[in-house]
């Protein structure tokens, strides 16, 4: 028969914040007079909570009768040495603290202190003897202990206080300590779903000066502040957002601090990243400068290089609310050069005008709802939206930052978006042919080469109203501009012909055969095979025929690699490949087949890329 020990051990620093003491060892001895153990168990355990010295420690070493590691719940479980059994008495309980939950310090000698004295009160379970014990240290001796490791606690709560009290769940809460010379940020945590906190910090934490890490002191100086003086903001968007300052401040807080805040209102603060322009499209985010290649205005990076733009582009950055202290406006402007190589003239920049951006979103409100499933709601701010959603007025060609002090403006996000067709127009090229022109040269003064056009962009900035403070905030190279579309362009050869317009490539692809046995394009396949494509865009990619149907065991058929002609087109005939070599169409099983040509370009909006053209043709095999 065993005497089993087991229960569970915490310690509380708030009435709604516990924790358990993990990694701590619990211990259990007898006691050396009797007399003496039976007052033990009488006494209040807060009475009893004291720490001890290495003395009293080693001189009751003999006396132990089992110990146990705290697992990260609190449990622990342990036997009683085999000599219990013939003592049977109470047991002096005592804890080995080496580390405390959520220790930031580094290691400090290990802490023993007595918690109570017990007499068991054993229950046979399985021919055992169960003791269960649970015990929760109280906030005033644990946070005691708790500074003996230079470990110091916030544990809190964040709740919307306009109606009732409701939780604010997803939070970030900063915690930072008021000082003469600079205010020390203690740390952070983010809030549960029931809104509360917790943020483990050290005195270091507190005690940064200028002079740091040489020399490191609270301000005021001891004697007459030794802990932190307290107050918090919290984050919500990557946007700190007032809620308290110094002159709210908790002075001199203890190891242990236990808070319940109560937000009425969100206050953005005014972020220091200055306003500027910095990359094309929220997804690539394509550097205006380092990732625009001088030579030809194209993208400039490994996995996505050399790109021109089309159709509508993001213009990502970042807005502040305020510029020298004063509201700010925004806007951005463009300059058309010959080469991509050319440098922009001082007195060439045109203004990008209201009906040149589309629907841009540039922030956002934060406010509170009171509602504890959605305690914080987020509403967008847009550029050239329509009523009910917000959207700023224009000040001439500027637009005016919003001044709600719950508005988050974008921070390295879009800022505008610009629609480019405004800047170099969208054309329209016919592709009207007979089905005998696939596989040729289109260029013809009817069809021209349409190239690419370059435009730099900048930004500027400016108090509202002020000529005199505007400064530049960011200038592009000179991109690479394509917009064109192609009208009538021809699909599925000669076996289902029809045309398609407002294509981003004119990709046709037909069968030599179908051409010229047969007008109606039903003509069967028997030996010959040739396939005529063409694909057709200033900005090529990649153009690629392929073909599927059925194949016979140990054969296996396909087109050739199509390399890239000169701009603008890439166009020509090919013959199937066999294996094995030598086997020609009249190899193929009887059935139906489909060819494809497809072409990718290399164009991009910031964000993505078309995808990829295509057109096809069938045909039967006897």
């Amino acid at each position: 028969m065993s005497f089993i020990l087991k229960g569970n051990l915490s310690a509380r620093i708030c009435r709604d914040c516990k924790e358990p003491l993990i990694g701590s060892t619990i211990r259990f001895y007898q006691v050396e007079n009797l007399e003496i153990g039976v007052v033990g168990v009488a006494a209040n355990p807060k009475k009893t909570l004291e720490v001890l010295g290495d003395t009293v420690i080693k001189a009751k070493s003999k006396l132990l009768l089992a110990e146990a590691e705290i697992d990260e719940k609190g449990n622990y479980e342990t036997v009683l040495d085999d000599s219990y059994q013939d003592y049977g008495g109470p047991l002096v309980i005592d804890v080995l603290t080496k580390r405390v939950p959520n220790q930031k310090s580094e290691d400090r000698e290990p802490i023993q202190f007595t918690i109570t004295t017990v007499q068991p009160e054993w229950r046979e379970v399985d021919n055992d003897l169960i003791f269960a014990w649970k015990y929760c240290i109280n906030s005033r001796f644990w946070c005691f202990i708790r500074g003996l490791f230079d470990a110091w606690v916030i544990c809190g709560r964040l709740l919307s206080c306009l109606d009732e009290k409701t939780p604010i769940p997803g939070v970030k809460v900063i915690a930072l300590d008021a000082d003469w010379f600079t205010d020390d940020e203690l740390g952070s945590g983010i809030t549960n779903s029931a809104g509360y906190f917790r943020i483990d910090y050290t005195s270091i934490d507190f005690k940064q000066t200028f002079l740091s890490p040489i020399i490191n002191v609270e301000t005021p100086f001891p004697p007459f502040n030794s802990g932190p003086d307290v107050y918090f903001q919290l984050e919500i968007g990557n946007s700190r957002i007032a809620i308290e300052t110094d002159a709210d401040k908790r002075d001199n807080v203890g190891h242990c601090l236990c808070v319940e805040l109560c937000v009425d209102d969100l206050d953005i603060i005014p972020d220091p990243i200055p306003a500027s322009f910095t990359n094309f499209g929220l997804l690539k985010k394509i550097h205006i400068q380092s990732e625009i290649n001088t030579a030809n205005g194209k993208t400039l990076r490994p996995g996505f290089n050399d790109y021109a733009f089309y159709r509508t582009i993001n213009l990502i950055g970042t807005i502040s609310k305020t510029l020298n202290g004063n509201p700010m406006e925004y806007m951005f402007e463009y300059q058309e050069v010959a080469a991509p190589t050319d440098i922009p003239t001082v007195g060439g920049w045109q203004a990008v005008v209201p009906n040149m951006i589309p629907k841009t979103v540039i922030g956002n409100l934060f406010t509170l709802t009171g509602d504890p499933m959605n305690p914080v709601d987020k509403e967008p701010y847009h550029i050239n939206a329509l009523a009910p959603e917000l959207s700023i007025s224009f000040n001439g060609n500027w637009i005016p930052v919003p001044q709600n002090s719950n508005f988050e403006p974008h921070q390295d996000a879009e800022i505008l978006k610009l629609n480019t067709v405004a800047l170099t127009g969208l054309t329209s090229i016919d592709m009207s042919s007979p089905t005998s022109a696939i596989g040729a040269p289109t260029v013809s003064p009817a069809r021209p080469h349409l190239l690419n056009r370059y435009f730099a962009i900048r930004m500027k900035q400016r108090e509202i109203n002020n000529a005199a403070t505007e400064v530049i905030a960011g200038t592009s190279k000179p991109i690479a501009i394509f917009n064109a579309e192609y009208d009538n362009v021809n699909r599925h050869g000669s076996w289902a012909p029809k045309t398609v317009n407002n294509r981003v490539a004119a990709v046709s692809v037909d069968v030599q055969e179908i051409v010229s046995a047969d007008s109606d394009g039903c003509s069967k396949i028997t030996t010959d095979l040739n396939v005529k494509y063409s694909a057709r865009n200033e900005n090529l990619k990649a153009v690629s025929l392929s073909i599927v149907g059925p194949n016979k065991p140990g054969q296996s058929f396909s087109f050739p690699a199509i390399p890239l002609m000169a701009a603008p087109e890439t166009f020509g005939t090919s013959q199937l490949v066999f294996t094995p070599a030598g086997q020609t169409v009249n190899d193929l099983l009887p059935c139906a087949y489909t060819i494809s040509l497809s072409a990718t370009v290399a164009l991009t909006n910031g964000e993505g890329e078309p995808n990829p053209i295509t057109d096809f043709v069938s045909f039967c095999k006897v």
